[in-house]
Order: structure tokens, then C-alpha cells, then sequence
């Protein structure tokens, strides 16, 4: 993963990842959301449209995310995992833990409502 896209829409702070989130750049993503929270984000999706691959550091930044968020009253998912990402959800029995949304529109919705 070369980059972190960050955008603001209606209140709500999207990261597009792209690429493989593993321990080589699991603490950019970290750092990103952490920077999010300070800002006062509440409300955040992680769009995984590009991501090919995450790994368990990965997820453990998204736990910590998860937490984090949940801490201050926040929303925070995760949209668009393509089959072997939502795979290693399921295996790493993650599932229940996220909200999962099937695309970044149905995520925005979810969290505008």
C-alpha cells in the first residue's frame, strides 16, 4: 500500500486503502485513524474496493479502530471486501466484530441515517 486516500463526505471520514495492509504499512493505516479521532471523527468507513490482502496486523488495526470508535461513541465500518478478504474475516471469526457493508454508498447510507 503506496497511499492512504482520505475524504470527507457529509461528516463522515472515508479511507480508501489499496493494495495489501500488512505489518509493513499496518501503522500508517494505525497512525491515520488515530489522527482521524484526534481531528474528532466519529465516523469513519475503511473502503477495502482496492485492497487485494490484509493481514493479522492488519486486523488488529482494525480492532483497535473498532474500539477506539466505540469508546467515544463513534461509527466506525468497513465496505466493499472482496471474497478472500471477507474470507480471512470469517476465519479469523472477525465477522461479527465490524460492520460490514457490501459497498461504500450502502456504508454511507447506514451511517447518514
Amino acid at each position: 500500500m503506496s497511499d492512504i486516500e482520505t475524504v470527507n463526505q457529509d461528516g463522515i471520514v472515508i479511507l480508501n486503502l489499496k493494495g495489501r495492509v500488512d505489518a509493513t504499512n499496518s501503522g500508517q493505516v494505525h497512525d491515520k485513524v488515530m489522527e482521524e479521532i484526534k481531528n474528532g471523527c466519529n465516523k469513519m468507513i475503511i473502503n477495502f474496493s482496492d485492497v487485494n490482502y490484509i493481514s493479522s496486523a492488519g486486523l488488529r488495526v482494525l480492532i483497535f479502530a473498532t474500539k477506539s470508535f466505540a469508546k467515544s461513541s463513534g461509527s466506525f465500518s468497513v465496505c466493499s471486501l472482496n471474497e478472500n478478504i471477507m474470507k480471512i474475516f470469517e476465519i479469523s471469526g472477525l465477522v461479527n466484530l465490524f460492520t460490514i457493508h457490501d459497498d461504500l454508498e450502502t456504508g454511507l447510507s447506514s451511517l447518514k441515517g
